[in-house]
């Protein structure tokens, strides 16, 4: 904040003092010079090089605080993922980023604090008010900001935390605060309850906005921002969603998750476990399928329009037990577009192509708009033995080979524009003597519908009853017909089926 100091003149220049510092204390939310911004990187980047881009929207001199791709950040000291930057100028956007032709944020808006600092966290996409680390032999500061900044946005009703003890620690504790006066307990806090699987939970009876997780007052994390129903990990020291459904959700994602362009492949794919039966996968896009339940656990989009989008993994079991994330992904035009990019390459990753037979790789680039606006190409195809071909660049974006071995076949596309940058992608397709399998999409059916007609009726349970005594023509799998999970399947499990139809009357 700017402090001004005057002689007393006047009551008339005290008067305009006094309504000065009202306007300075109004705009301390204001990003200004001096201010530092951070970045927690725990979304998998590497933390060898991390770069902040910063501009204003205003335009003219002095708009950007460094040619792309900004200023290399500083590692804050005790941490492994936290970088620092600190202001030069009064900039009002932002981009964090890996260096150029690496991986980044969206155009992102920073508002700043007042000086004392915001921090971005990639894997929650959100900003949050920074608070210094503490060592594992102090107590935790208490931030009178961070207090104000998020128990505005704290939920209400059970306000319960989870830790991932990868770290194996022997005595979890949590110690949550608001303020020195109003906080869970005394350092180190309340011993966790051990929920299973190395996962513990602590609830407290109201609203905390900070919290620290320790082995009984050692090995303690740094100061966090609470998250009520987040699991925090430990090992990775991260937040993830905690979940208790049926359905674990091990992951879901989009390749790439970032500077897609229009017109470009994003391969998303999802895994998920049940101890109930199998899964099956939907994938929607702003409310349109792309693929319904099904075996398949990825799917290929292609957005022919830039804008942010909302991608919905849905997820299902064969006992009926449903889950779903999403993900909101920004695309891009890549109209003026100097940088050259990668959309599509056919065949794509993990498809089959045909021993001895003249298979095409096509290649949909675009970008590249400098100097004469050209884009060359070049392929390089690696055999299963090793064998590789001599590549040149080429004009065309089309490449014909003919496979003669069976085996996986790598095949990488170089794209490079007039100015000679370049970029890159690599695909794996496996060459076969055989038939080219296909994919599955195979329907999803819920427990008891035994005949696969997508309801339970009693013609089911009579279905199951003519398995039983061993018509032909009628079978029965475990998944479907196994009412009571015993195992086997018998007149136990038709009788539940009509409960089931008599429970649905």
């Amino acid at each position: 904040m700017i402090k001004y100091r005057h002689k007393i003149v006047s009551i008339v220049v005290c008067a305009a003092l006094l309504i000065c510092s009202f306007l300075a204390l109004a705009f301390t939310a204001d990003a200004t010079t001096g201010d530092t911004v951070y970045v927690r990187v725990n979304n998998g980047w590497s933390t060898s090089s991390i770069y902040c881009y910063m501009w204003k929207n205003s335009g003219g001199s002095g708009n950007e605080n460094h040619s792309w791709p900004g200023v290399q950040m500083t590692k804050v000291s005790g941490t492994d993922n936290i970088f620092s930057y600190q202001l030069t100028d009064d900039y009002t956007q932002i981009i964090f980023n890996t260096g150029s032709g690496g991986e980044q944020t969206k155009d992102l808006t920073y508002t700043g604090n007042g000086g004392d600092g915001k921090i971005y966290d990639l894997s929650l996409q959100s900003w949050s008010q920074y608070i210094e680390p503490t060592t594992s032999a102090t107590l935790p500061t208490v931030s009178t900001a961070a207090t104000e900044s998020t128990a505005s946005t704290l939920p209400s009703g059970v306000y319960t935390v989870y830790l991932k003890n990868s770290a194996k620690w022997s005595t979890p504790k949590c110690y949550m605060w608001n303020s020195t006066s109003d906080k869970n307990a005394e350092w180190p806090g309340v011993n966790m309850t051990l929920v299973g699987d190395d996962v513990w939970s602590y609830t407290a009876s109201k609203a905390f906005a900070n919290c620290i997780f320790s082995d009984n007052g050692a090995n303690q994390t740094r100061d966090l921002t609470a998250k009520y129903g987040f699991i925090y990990d430990n090992q990775t020291q991260s937040w993830t969603e905690y979940d208790t459904s049926p359905i674990r959700v091990k992951s879901y994602n989009a390749a790439p998750s970032n500077k897609i362009y229009t017109g470009m492949e994003v391969v998303l794919s999802a895994e998920a476990e049940s101890s109930d039966g199998t899964i099956s996968y939907k994938f929607s896009v702003n409310g349109n399928i792309l693929r319904d339940f099904s075996s398949n656990n990825s799917v290929s989009w292609i957005p022919n329009e830039a804008g942010e989008y909302t991608v919905t993994f849905d997820f299902k079991d064969s006992a009926g037990n449903e889950n779903s994330r999403t993900l909101t992904l920004t695309v891009l035009s890549d109209s003026g577009l100097a940088t050259p990019i990668i959309k599509t390459v056919t065949p794509s990753n993990s498809s089959y192509i045909k021993k001895g037979e003249a298979s095409a790789v096509t290649v949909t680039a675009g970008g590249g708009q400098t100097g004469t606006n050209l884009l060359f190409y070049k392929y390089v195809i690696v055999a299963p033995s090793g064998e590789q071909n001599t590549a040149y660049y080429t004009l065309n974006n089309y490449y014909s080979f003919t496979p003669t071995e069976e085996g996986e076949y790598k095949i990488s596309v170089f794209v490079q524009s007039s100015d000679n940058t370049t970029v890159s992608k690599t695909v794996t397709v496996t060459s076969t003597g055989g038939e080219i399998p296909t994919t599955p999409t195979d329907p999803v059916y819920q427990l008891g519908d035994v005949n696969r007609d997508g309801v339970v009726s009693i013609l089911d349970a009579t279905y199951i009853q003519m398995y039983l005594a061993e018509y032909s023509g009628y079978n029965v799998t475990l998944d479907l017909g196994d009412m009571n999970k015993d195992g086997v399947l018998t007149i136990t499990d038709v009788t539940a089926i009509q409960r089931k139809i008599a429970e649905f009357s």
